[in-house]
């Protein structure tokens, strides 16, 4: 009789993410407690009907785990995919391997959202007129402002607000006013986090500014990434 009980008494582990959503690159931290003291714990990633990926760690003295995981689009997102949910079990491998523990002290389970991180932007710009722009998946800049810059070589001409990148995946759909002080010509435009030049992790194309406005030009399109 007191074996069972004994096994009764451990503790559910539970499992937590800092955030709901992450882009490629991104740290995603995790924590959870009730796993095997000094027990090895492995993170299990995984879509509907397959196993993404492990990943490896060892609970503290008082069964508890902590720690971060770094994953890429290859990893998280199969072709065609934008932005899926992603399902991890956190396994107590000393309690699964014993065999003699309840299936709810084995294990405990999470999930998130990831997302591809995007650009969006015309190829054509009249001055005075408006823009469509658009940032999707930039989760790892939630809550930042978001600007469209105007270069030349190195040399920000213009810079234009777009607005905050809101979350959980960091996304943001704004038209905006293009300056009127921008002579015609060509120009690299960048979406950017930092008002002056092009931030670590940024999306830029080729762009003209011209008098006369023209619709095939005006719709937007993927821009490149950096970063």
């Amino acid at each position: 009789m007191l074996a069972p009980a004994a096994a009764a008494q451990s503790p559910t582990p539970t499992l937590a993410w800092d955030r709901e959503c992450y882009t490629e690159h991104q740290p995603m931290t995790f924590s959870g407690t009730g796993y095997t003291p000094g027990g090895e714990v492995e993170l299990e990633f995984s879509r509907t009907g397959s196993v993404l990926g492990t990943y490896g760690t060892t609970a503290d003295a008082g069964g508890a785990i902590g720690d971060f995981v770094l994953a890429t689009e290859q990893d998280m997102l199969a072709e065609g995919e934008d932005r899926e949910t992603r399902f991890v079990s956190a396994n107590d491998r000393t309690r699964i391997d014993q065999g003699a523990q309840p299936p709810e002290s084995q294990f405990a389970t999470g999930a998130f959202t990831f997302t591809r991180w995007m650009g969006f932007s015309p190829g054509r710009y009249v001055p005075g007129r408006k823009a469509a722009v658009e940032i999707y998946g930039w989760a790892f800049a939630e809550g930042e402002p978001a600007y469209l810059l105007f270069r030349k070589g190195r040399r920000t001409v213009a810079s234009v607000r777009v607005g905050t990148i809101v979350g959980p995946c960091g996304d943001i759909e704004q038209r905006i006013k293009v300056p009127r002080k921008l002579r015609a010509g060509a120009y690299k435009v960048w979406l950017s986090t930092d008002r002056k030049r092009p931030s670590d992790r940024s999306t830029w194309r080729e762009a003209r500014v011209t008098r006369r406005p023209a619709a095939a030009a005006a719709s937007t399109r993927p821009m490149r990434r950096a970063g």
